[in-house]
């Protein structure tokens, strides 16, 4: 549950550096369909194209469902959106949904709304969260969910989970 107070902290993050933890933890119950996350922190194109961390829900029965955060394919540092060239940085799926923090537009191509589109630069004002989806298994129990952080100089930050019921 998000904390009402403002000055409260309200996004979970973790990393392989001293200040956060490298996993958390967060009790799940019921079933459901499918999970959405709402997810901002950084990465480096140093860490593309292999897992920064993972996400996964795990049920009663002991089995879990992972996704495994990639860069550039489904994690993105929150002040810039990659330059995808098919070489180097190259997709092997449909770029993930992305939310501009400061403005609330929400699109799968940032284009449009990069200040500067410099390879090298491709800043987002503001910032850019990212929209990821896990299917679940609908008639499995819930029983928690886990986030770990994998990859050096990388920071997760979980801000929202909605589950399909």
């Amino acid at each position: 549950c998000t904390p009402r107070d403002s000055v409260r902290p309200n996004v979970a993050f973790v990393s392989l550096w001293d200040n956060y933890p490298e996993y958390l933890r967060v009790p799940l119950s019921g079933l459901a369909s499918r999970a959405y996350f709402l997810m901002a922190g950084t990465t480096h194109h140093m860490q593309s194209q292999f897992e920064n961390g993972t996400l996964s829900v795990h049920y009663r029965d002991g089995s879990a469902d992972t996704l495994s955060l990639r860069n550039p394919e489904t994690w993105a540092p929150i002040e810039r959106d990659y330059y995808v060239d098919g070489y180097a940085f190259s997709m092997r799926q449909a770029r993930p949904y992305r939310v501009v923090l400061k403005s609330g537009h929400v699109a799968r191509d940032l284009d449009p709304v990069i200040a500067n589109k410099a390879l090298d630069q491709r800043y987002i004002d503001g910032g850019g969260a990212i929209i990821l989806d896990l299917p679940l298994d609908p008639g499995k129990e819930l029983d928690y969910l886990s986030l770990a952080a994998t990859a050096n100089d990388v920071v997760i930050g979980l801000m929202a989970v909605t589950l399909v019921r």
